[in-house]
């Protein structure tokens, strides 16, 4: 089980310790930390570099960027601020620390000196600064830029302000890491193009390549000693990460340690003998010979910023609470350490001295919104999410440690956002579209490790993917329910919604029921043609619906089983709405069909919401309010809508008695609207004031 050392630091030297199954319903314990007070975190670790002597490990813990002893002890932080800091890399004379500073805006490749802690900014990109590393002379950076998840390549930047240059270019492949030759004239990278990645080596001048693995797995973090003896990398295949050694040149690889998916990262010491190895966001030391592991323990000491206390008292309000009974008005909620305490009627109690109080003035109140389908990839999505009104969010699809990352880093309030219950890295099958955040299973006997890796590392739920064999996913959702998680499916390529359900499925993503309905002609087949989304918008959100009735019985069949089988439902119909401006990407006929698709795809929406399907509202990163919206216009009730926004995504995940409705005992995630959206759901966005957890986030 992975293990949380988080303590909380008062002045008086009292130390209070997180359980175990620790979740963003806890974060209200931090309520009491005064501006003295500090955290101290021994995990949240990832893209460790070892420096040039051999003594220091410089590492990226919660968006900061820390230096440590190199067999553990307290750490000393580099820097602060609003930035998410990562890949650190040192100087060949070890007096530098490059590192890429995101931004809203982008990502700053900056250089600190270790000696006067004076920072540079030396490249500014608006896309993303990956893995950093100096030429050996120093005169170099090297660094990946990463403008997508399949626009992501190796540059080389003189130290002199020279204008960068590009050193890999092919159009739709990927490169997540690379390790340089002692001299750099040669680089070893990884390349893929979606699912799976090899290692190639390039000579920096010519730029001429040679492959050296060829498999069907995602062969990554690619390290080269400083001998120029010996290359390691890690090899995820099945769910399986294993770290490799073999010597430089391409012989005989030697496997030396294997464990289910934890998202391993490598740097070499400089004798080449041994590794730091960060997995699980914690670190060890790994002998390349042995392969013996030993932990290396790390304090990094964070500066709280000072909160409020999470306690307050909402008067007047016209409350919606989420829980299915009538509006109520006049209503009184009392907030006390982050949750609500009680919901009263009529006359309002008098507060506690010091408690603040909010006077609603008749407005509309409701529970927090979530959204159910958000990939939370960029920290600095968190303040605009709060200030719509979304408390929490169910991110189907992303790394499990940027997650918790994420997830611990705004529970300190290091940065804003909502709570994120995370799904892990999307469950495919070979050639998944999405490399960045997907692991590949091909064999049902790999399903089980790899879910009880998830759920050791935090996961609340697993999403499966439409690449992934009926056999496998059976796997999945099998050991998932063991494990007691809920599974939800971006499917209907390789597996049909019935068959999935057969398999007990607990939701579905998006409204891909081609499997059920079309034949095989009609169905896109995830050949990365006609699902891939820049060469055919149509086929990969909509596909061909003049072939599908929503009125049909077979349908009417389909969304009745969805109803027995109480499944989820998030269809994300909003962002499949074809506007005007994709008709230059479109002919007549393709347009047309996707017109028809999108008001089909709103009569399914419309008709599971009516037999009972359990609706969750989630936008694949695009607007809760304009898919709130889309179901309206589509006939869904007011009231189920919001439903669909608040109290159902809690009780997808079997967390309802935490969050999702305005009663006692629930976190206090509330929303405060002017205007009535049980009569017009867009007065949603006519958002007054936020709450989370107790604490005013936004307020108009």
């Amino acid at each position: 089980m992975l293990r949380r050392s988080l303590f909380l630091l008062f002045t008086a030297g009292l130390a209070i310790g997180f359980p175990k199954a620790w979740t963003p319903a806890e974060s209200g314990v931090f309520a009491h930390t005064g501006s003295n007070g500090s955290l101290a975190v021994s995990d949240g670790a990832e893209n460790p570099a070892v420096s040039p002597e051999g003594r220091r490990i410089a590492a990226a813990v919660l968006g900061r960027i820390w230096v440590f002893p190199i067999e553990g002890g307290e750490g000393v932080q580099l820097t602060d601020g609003l930035s998410w800091d990562n890949h650190p890399a040192w100087s060949p004379d070890g007096q530098f620390i490059a590192y890429a500073r995101r931004l809203p805006n982008g990502t700053d490749l900056v250089i600190h000196n270790l000696a006067t802690a004076r920072s540079t900014v030396i490249y500014h990109t608006e896309g993303g600064v990956g893995q950093i590393a100096y030429s050996p002379r120093g005169e170099n950076i090297f660094f990946l830029l990463d403008k997508g998840q399949y626009d992501s390549h190796l540059w080389r930047l003189p130290i002199d302000g020279s204008e960068p240059k590009q050193i890999t270019y092919a159009e739709n492949w990927h490169e997540w890491s690379f390790a340089l030759s002692p001299d750099a004239s040669r680089v070893l990278v990884d390349s893929g193009k979606y699912g799976g990645s090899n290692l190639y080596l390039i000579k920096t001048g010519d730029l001429s390549s040679k492959r050296i693995t060829n498999t069907q797995a995602h062969d990554f973090s690619t390290c080269w000693s400083k001998d120029g003896k010996t290359w390691a990398y890690i090899e995820r295949d099945n769910g399986l990460d294993s770290v490799i050694v073999q010597p430089a040149g391409g012989a005989q690889p030697r496997r030396i340690l294997s464990s289910a998916y934890d998202q391993k990262e490598l740097a070499l010491l400089p004798d080449g003998q041994a590794a730091v190895l960060c997995a699980r966001r914690h670190l060890s030391r790994l002998d390349l010979g042995s392969g013996r592991l030993t932990e290396i323990p790390f304090v990094a000491r964070f500066k709280i910023p000072d909160r409020s206390k999470p306690e307050m008292v909402i008067i007047n309000a016209k409350l919606f609470d989420g829980t299915g009974k009538d509006v109520l008005n006049d209503a009184t909620i009392e907030i006390s350490h982050g949750q609500i305490n009680s919901v009263t009627t009529g006359a309002s109690p008098q507060p506690p001295a010091g408690v603040q109080v909010i006077d609603a003035d008749g407005r509309f109140v409701l529970p927090g919104l979530m959204d159910n389908h958000y990939h939370y990839w960029n920290p600095f999505d968190g303040a605009d999410l709060l200030k719509r009104g979304i408390t929490s969010i169910r991110d189907p699809g992303a790394p499990i440690s940027t997650s918790a990352n994420y997830r611990e880093a705004i529970s300190l309030g290091l940065i804003s956002g909502p709570d994120i219950y995370a799904c892990g890295p999307l469950i495919d099958g070979p050639g998944g579209y999405h490399p960045m955040v997907d692991v590949e299973l091909n064999k049902p006997e790999a399903a089980a490790p790899l879910v009880r890796a998830l759920k050791q590392q935090g996961v609340d739920a697993l999403k499966v993917y439409f690449m992934l064999d009926p056999p496998v996913l059976a796997a999945v959702i099998k050991e998932a329910h063991t494990q007691g998680l809920r599974v939800t499916g971006h499917i209907g390529v390789h597996t049909g919604w019935r068959e999935a359900m057969g398999y007990e499925i607990d939701g579905f993503n998006h409204i891909r029921v081609w499997k059920d309905f079309l034949p095989r002609d009609r169905q896109p087949q995830g050949d990365h043609e006609s699902l891939d989304a820049s060469k055919n918008m149509v086929a990969r959100m909509q596909a061909d619906w003049t072939g599908i009735d929503p009125t049909s019985p077979q349908v009417q069949a389909l969304i009745k089983m969805m109803a027995d089988k109480q499944v989820g439902f998030d269809p994300t119909l909003s962002i499949q709405f074809t506007v005007q401006h994709n008709r230059s990407r479109l002919s007549l006929e393709e347009f047309d069909k996707a017109q028809i698709a999108y008001e089909r795809m709103g009569q399914f929406v419309a008709r599971a919401a009516a037999a009972g399907v359990m609706l969750l509202a989630g936008t694949d990163d695009g607007s809760l309010f304009a898919e709130m919206e889309s179901y309206a216009d589509a006939g869904v009730p007011n009231k189920v809508i919001l439903q669909a926004a608040t109290a159902n995504g809690a009780r997808w995940l079997h967390k309802e008695e935490q969050f999702g409705t305005i009663q006692a005992g629930k976190r206090a995630d509330v929303l405060i609207v002017d205007g009535d959206p049980l009569m017009d759901i867009k007065d949603l966005r006519k958002v007054w004031m936020v709450v989370k957890g107790g604490r005013i986030v936004f307020r108009k």
